[in-house]
């Protein structure tokens, strides 16, 4: 499959078609309605600082921040980025101060957050090969023990992306968009909805990816929370902050990322984010976005994607520098 789609020519009648326009855009094949249409500058304010620059800073994030750069957070000696499930191995230099950010985008906080594979995924260089996880299972609600435990999948033997692979090889040509954009247009103007995974908000303003907004994913907003499953999120992320505080970190921050559908769209919130932050058991510091998005008027949401616009991204970014210097991790 990425032979074939690194071989297509996308200038080409037989090229992939473009998602120029946001990714819930795109995959509604959208394009022609300019609401959804919003540019998104790339360019951020970079903060200024003159004093000693003896901060590492790791990110264990996702798509909300790896377009991230040194030179957007202040202070810093050097900056490691990692996406999330692709690993990384560190070395702390001792003589500087290590710095870990978890962010995570809230659709994953339940599913990511049930166990600790973190742990395997972000290790020490000089960590032997083995299941560090599985040390710490003992530490864990044991109600939720056998959901840590090795399973056997479909996706052990089968690229998770197949079906999108196989649709993207087989249907996705530039010469067959126009019929593709002429079922969204009938779906959007004649029955008032979008095509495939797409949401499109109460207000008409906004789409959503579905997983956001069905009752039934766990990525949604509107999945059903316990206070059991908010407190055993709490002490899988205490686990965490232990784990890499002995590591030798001088701190590790945590932030969750709303879905847009969480402050655009709150009626019926399941209240995850803050039943998770406000548990006066967790240890971590937090990068609160959901409290400052949700008492503001701004927008910080594109309107046709599932990431935030420069706004949101600008302000939390001026929300982790302000922490850092708060806490004297940058002087």
């Amino acid at each position: 499959m990425k032979y074939l789609t690194d071989a297509r020519d996308n200038n080409s009648w037989w090229g992939i078609y473009q998602c120029l326009n946001g990714d819930l855009v795109s995959m509604a094949y959208l394009d022609f309605v300019d609401r959804f249409i919003e540019a998104n500058p790339r360019t951020f304010n970079h903060p200024s600082f003159s004093g000693e620059r003896k901060t590492i800073l790791y990110m264990d994030g996702d798509s909300f921040t790896w377009h991230l750069h040194d030179s957007d957070i202040i202070g810093l000696d050097s900056f490691c980025y990692f996406q999330r499930n692709h690993g990384l191995k560190y070395h702390l230099d001792t003589s500087k101060r290590n710095v870990l950010v978890i962010e995570v985008s809230e659709r994953y906080l339940q599913s990511y957050f049930t166990g600790l594979q973190m742990f395997n995924e972000v290790l020490d260089t000089s960590a032997r090969k083995r299941d560090v996880a599985g040390i710490y299972l003992t530490s864990i609600n044991s109600s939720y023990t056998a959901s840590l435990l090795p399973s056997v999948s479909a996706d052990d033997f089968f690229n998770k992306y197949i079906n999108q692979n196989l649709q993207c090889n087989l249907f996705n040509y530039n010469f067959i968009m126009p019929m593709f954009e002429t079922k969204a247009a009938l779906n959007y103007y004649i029955f008032n909805r979008a095509s495939g995974d797409v949401v499109i908000s109460n207000d008409r303003n906004f789409l959503f990816f579905r997983e956001t907004v069905s009752k039934t994913d766990m990525g949604s907003s509107y999945y059903p929370v316990s206070t059991a499953d908010a407190a055993h999120i709490v002490d899988v992320l205490n686990g965490i902050y232990e784990h890499y505080k002995v590591a030798g970190f001088a701190e590790v921050y945590f932030s969750v990322i709303p879905n847009s559908a969480t402050i655009m769209q709150p009626e019926g919130y399941n209240q995850l984010i803050p039943m998770v932050q406000n548990d006066t058991r967790l240890r971590m510091k937090l990068i609160d976005a959901y409290s400052v998005f949700k008492q503001s008027h701004d927008v910080y949401y594109l309107p046709g994607d599932t990431h935030w616009n420069h706004k949101g991204k600008q302000l939390w970014l001026d929300m982790l520098n302000a922490r850092l210097v708060r806490d004297s991790l940058v002087q």
